[in-house]
C-alpha cells in the first residue's frame, strides 16, 4: 500500500548531491529553535487584580489587599508536569505597577502585603518550583505601569531597568520575556534599546516576546488576537516594520509574510477562562477539552507555539477544573500522535537528493535526520505506500526550520489502489509548513498516501510526515 508525497522526477542517486541544502531567506536563531520545541507555554496571570476581581488595575489598590493564604508553585507545576507543558511564564508586574516580588526599587509590591507579613516573594516560589520539577521559567513584566508617576519619563527607563536586572539576576535561568504591548506606547525603542541590552548581557538564552516599539528584538511575535488562533497560512518571517505598527498589521501579525526579511514567529496567547485573572464567576466557564483541542490545531498546528493562560484564584492555587481540562487535552496529544500510521510503508520519491536524504527518514522518528529534494527541483511527490489499509484522519508535516521557509505549496491525497487518487479536502492547497503543520478531516481509509509538493522558494526539505487517527474520549 502506498502513501505519496510528491516532489518532482527521479534522478539516479550517483548524480544526486550528497551536501546538506543551503539556507532559504531567513533562519531561526538558537534560542527560537528551543522555542519551537517547548510547543505549549503556561501563562500566570496572578496579582493584585486577582485580589480586586480586576482584569486591568489602576494601580491604586493597597498592597495589603494581595494575601494568598494557601499559595503554592508548586501546585502549578505539578499541573505543568501532567499537562506535558515544559514551560511557564509568571506575570511579575501587571500593568497596575503591584510587584509580585519585594524589589528593591518601589514600595509598591509583596513587601507591604499581609501575605507572610510582607516577606514573601512570589518570583521566587514560582522559580523554585519550576526547577524542582523541570520547568523553564519566563517572566512577564508589563512595560506598561499605571502606579508609577514616572511612565514614559527616561526616569521610568532607570527605573525599569533596575527591575529587570533583579529578575535577571536574582532568580536563575529566565527562559522568556514578555514585553506586552498594551498600553505601552509611550515607551520609544531607544527604551528597550537598553533593556534588550540588559536581557542579552545577563541571560543570553532568553527569548523575547516583543511587540510595537520593542520590534527590533523580538524573537517572537503577537498572532494578532487573544483567541488562540494562528493563520493560514501562518509563515515566521514578517517583515520587522509589521511587528512595530501592529494595529495597521493584524492580517501580517496573524499570517506573517511569506518574503518578510525577519524570522519572528508566532506565539499564540490565550486564556482557559474568558478572562486573564481570576474571577469566581468565571468557574463554569472555563474552555471545554474540545475547544483546547480546536485551540491546539490552531496553534501549534499552524507553525505557532501556544501561549495557555491559567489563573490562580485567591488561595494562590489552580483550580481543579482547569486542570482536569488540560490533563485531558494532554491525553488527546499523546493518544493522537503516538502511532505514526505511516510507520513501515514503502516509500518513494520523484526528486531525492541522495541516499543520505531517503524518504524513510520521514518516519523514523529522529531528531537528527530528514529528507531533501534535488536542487534541480522545487517541487517533488513523496509516496508511501501502506503495509495495510488505515483509517486516519489527522496528517502531520514538519521542515527543517534551521534551513528556512522553503515550500510554499502542497497538498495531500488518498487512495486505495495508488492509481486513483482522492484529494483531502482540508489538505489541498496549502502553503506554509514550518516546524509543524497539522490538519484534521473526516476519516479516511487509505492503502496509498501521497504528498503533492507543488511550489517552492528552493528543493523541499522535510522533517516528518505522519497520519493518525483521533481516539474516542475515555
Amino acid at each position: 500500500m502506498f502513501f505519496i508525497i510528491m516532489i518532482g522526477t527521479c534522478l539516479p542517486l550517483s548524480i544526486q548531491a550528497q551536501q546538506a541544502p543551503k539556507p532559504v531567506g531567513p533562519v531561526p536563531n538558537a534560542r527560537q529553535i528551543e522555542w519551537y520545541h517547548r510547543e505549549i507555554i503556561a501563562f500566570f496571570h496572578f496579582g493584585m487584580n486577582t485580589f480586586t476581581n480586576d482584569n486591568e488595575g489602576d494601580g491604586k489598590a493597597s498592597p495589603q489587599l494581595f494575601n494568598p493564604t494557601a499559595l503554592n508553585c508548586k501546585q502549578w507545576t505539578n499541573v505543568l508536569k501532567k499537562a506535558g507543558i515544559p514551560c511557564a511564564i509568571l506575570v511579575a508586574k501587571h500593568a497596575d505597577g503591584f510587584c509580585n516580588w519585594p524589589s528593591a526599587h518601589t514600595d509598591y509590591s509583596v513587601k507591604n502585603s499581609k501575605w507572610k507579613n510582607g516577606r514573601g516573594d512570589v518570583v521566587k516560589e514560582f522559580a523554585a518550583a519550576c526547577k524542582a520539577d523541570g520547568i523553564k521559567a519566563g517572566i512577564y513584566l508589563g512595560p506598561h505601569d499605571r502606579h508609577d508617576s514616572r511612565y514614559g519619563t527616561p526616569a521610568y527607563s532607570d527605573y525599569y531597568a533596575s527591575q529587570l536586572s533583579e529578575l535577571l539576576r536574582n532568580y536563575g535561568p529566565i527562559w522568556e520575556i514578555w514585553w506586552d504591548g498594551a498600553g505601552a506606547d509611550k515607551l520609544t525603542t531607544e527604551f528597550y534599546t537598553r533593556w534588550a541590552d540588559t536581557v542579552r548581557r545577563l541571560q543570553p538564552q532568553c527569548v523575547v516576546f516583543g511587540t510595537k516599539n520593542s520590534y527590533r528584538f523580538a524573537d517572537c511575535r503577537w498572532v494578532g488576537n487573544e483567541s488562540g488562533f494562528s493563520g493560514d497560512p501562518c509563515w515566521s518571517t514578517i517583515n520587522p516594520n509589521s511587528i512595530r505598527d501592529e494595529a495597521d498589521h493584524i492580517k501580517e501579525l496573524n499570517e506573517g509574510e511569506i518574503d518578510g526579511t525577519a524570522y519572528v514567529p508566532a506565539e499564540v496567547d490565550v486564556s482557559i477562562r474568558p478572562s486573564w485573572f481570576y474571577h469566581p464567576e468565571e468557574d463554569n466557564k472555563v474552555k471545554s477539552v474540545a475547544t483546547l483541542w480546536d485551540i491546539y490545531f490552531n496553534s501549534v498546528g499552524r507553525n505557532s507555539v501556544l501561549l495557555l493562560n491559567y489563573p490562580p484564584n485567591k488561595e494562590g492555587l489552580i483550580p481543579a477544573v482547569d486542570t482536569q481540562r488540560t490533563d485531558s487535552l494532554r491525553w488527546l496529544i499523546n493518544n493522537t500522535f503516538k502511532t505514526n500510521l505511516a510507520k513501515g510503508a514503502s516509500i518513494r520519491s520523484l526528486h531525492v537528493r541522495g541516499a543520505k536524504y531517503n524518504p524513510a527518514n520521514l518516519v523514523d522518528n529522529s531528531e537528527s535526520t530528514w529528507y531533501a529534494g534535488s536542487d534541480a527541483f522545487t517541487t517533488d511527490t513523496i509516496t508511501f505506500q501502506l503495509a495495510s489499509a488505515k483509517t486516519f484522519d489527522v496528517l502531520k508535516l514538519q521542515e527543517v526550520i534551521e534551513l528556512g521557509h522553503r515550500t510554499t505549496g502542497w497538498s495531500v491525497d488518498y487512495s486505495m489502489d495508488g492509481k486513483n487518487w482522492i484529494a483531502i479536502p482540508e489538505a489541498t492547497g496549502k502553503q506554509s509548513i514550518g516546524y509543524k503543520w497539522l490538519v484534521r478531516f473526516r476519516p479516511v481509509t487509505a492503502t496509498h498516501v501521497r504528498l503533492r509538493i507543488t511550489a517552492g522558494k528552493a528543493c523541499p526539505v522535510l522533517h516528518s510526515f505522519g497520519i493518525y487517527k483521533q481516539p474516542k474520549a475515555s
